[in-house]
């Protein structure tokens, strides 16, 4: 996914409880489209953060950013990458964003009406539970930097999955040609 950049994200001017970085703001989006398949692609963080004030080129960077997670969302080439930093960057700033995608997710999820009375299977059960206890995880809990380099990847890979497997269940895809074979 491209690089994206939202100075009103920034720590100086985010005044309250809005995403703190791309990688929230993205997983939040991802809990958004999972719970409303008919949200505005211009005004769809309103729904989420009422402290967001974006200038007018962050909207446009905030649609791009809406049309490509539903986009990947949609693919059949299982196209969603989180945004998180390249591979270049500090293991710690990478798990610190997907701990930040993580709570964006949950936090989407929960803004947009995912409660514990919503059916699930028991494989999104355990995803979203995954997902939480993924949120909490802090550089602080690093060891073996080798190790830790391999489970970060498998758990981004895992992160990415199991969100096509929770947006199929709650949006499932509508099939509009209507079965007319004849037996």
């Amino acid at each position: 996914m491209s690089e994206l950049y939202f100075p009103s994200l920034s720590s100086d001017k985010n005044t309250g409880d809005g995403p703190a970085s791309t990688a929230e703001l993205q997983g939040a989006l991802c809990g958004l489209l999972c719970m409303d398949s008919q949200a505005n692609r211009v005004s769809w963080y309103k729904n989420l953060f009422d402290d967001i004030e974006p200038s007018e080129e962050e909207i446009l960077d905030l649609t791009a950013l809406f049309d490509q997670t539903v986009q990947a969302l949609n693919s059949l080439e299982f196209d969603l990458q989180l945004e998180l930093p390249d591979d270049n960057a500090p293991l710690s700033s990478r798990i610190s964003a997907m701990s930040d995608w993580c709570q964006g997710l949950v936090f989407g999820l929960g803004a947009s009406g995912l409660t514990d009375d919503t059916e699930l299977s028991a494989e999104c059960k355990e995803y979203i539970s995954d997902v939480i206890n993924i949120s909490q995880i802090s550089s602080d809990d690093l060891e073996d930097a080798d190790t830790e380099e391999a489970n970060f990847e498998e758990l981004v890979e895992y992160l990415r999955m199991g969100m096509f497997l929770l947006y199929g269940e709650l949006q499932p895809i509508i099939n509009d040609s209507e079965d007319t074979t004849e037996h």
